[in-house]
């Protein structure tokens, strides 16, 4: 029995996934339940160990109401709801309070979108770089293919050589771009998140990286989890590197926390 026929039989994987990229909270478009136990509903469904999840408002000025909600979700589902904390770069020094708080609370790493309007680079954000290098945590960082953006992250990796540099929707645009950036580190992986991915792009990064520096993510609830999650299933590697993909990858990152 192939993957997609076990699929659709509702049968278990022999594996459970991490979600490295996912949200919560309120969007400007609709999202069925903002409750996070119908979160975990779909991810028991599909046999999804946890998810590292930020706030819709990563994107905003307000990321620590954000980082609160995160908060309360992480002691809601412990172990199935992991938190990336989001820091707006208005000074060092607020970004230095409100990370390390977070980091405290158990955070499992950060997540950076360039919405705000600043650059990932910024010198306010070296207090959560500096976090991240120190414990070994991963940084989810938001990417469109655009050149500018990676010259920006390459910036950070080499400041927190010992972080995880997580480069979102890498099946976005540019592949070979995102191919050429993730042999540049050690520490640098793909994470897979999309919607209109073209066919074949999860091999091709596999081809270019190797099924080891490739994490998946889902994204949701931009993103449905199912839809996500099934493109790996889909997917024409080996099952081995499905696992690697869809997991292991995402364990050994989670376990180097120091």
């Amino acid at each position: 029995m192939n993957d997609i026929e076990r699929l659709h039989r509702g049968l278990p994987f022999p594996f459970e996934a991490i979600d490295m990229h996912a949200h919560i909270g309120r969007y400007s478009h609709a999202i069925p339940s903002l409750d996070v136990a119908s979160h975990i509903a779909v991810m028991d469904r599909l046999g999804v160990k946890s998810a590292t999840v930020s706030h819709m408002q990563c994107m905003s000025w307000d990321v620590a109401w954000g980082n609160e909600q995160v908060f309360k979700a992480m002691k809601a589902f412990p172990g199935r709801i992991l938190g990336y904390a989001s820091v707006f770069p208005k000074s060092k020094d607020y970004v230095a309070t409100e990370a390390r708080k977070r980091i405290k609370q158990g955070f499992t790493g950060f997540k950076f979108h360039n919405s705000n309007g600043f650059a990932y680079d910024n010198p306010a954000y070296e207090p959560a770089w500096e976090l991240a290098d120190r414990h070994h945590l991963p940084m989810l960082f938001h990417t469109w293919g655009e050149a500018r953006v990676f010259e920006e992250i390459a910036n950070v990796a080499l400041k927190a050589p010992n972080a995880y540099i997580l480069m979102g929707h890498s099946c976005s645009a540019n592949m070979d771009r995102y191919i050429a950036f993730a042999k540049k580190a050690q520490n640098i992986r793909l994470e897979l998140c999309i919607s209109s991915a073209p066919y074949g792009s999860i091999e091709y990064l596999a081809s270019g990286v190797g099924a080891e520096k490739i994490v998946w993510g889902s994204d949701c609830c931009f993103y449905g989890m199912a839809q996500q999650f099934g493109r790996i299933i889909g997917c024409a590697l080996p099952e081995a590197d499905k696992r690697k993909i869809a997991s292991e990858n995402a364990q050994a990152i989670l376990s180097d926390r120091r």
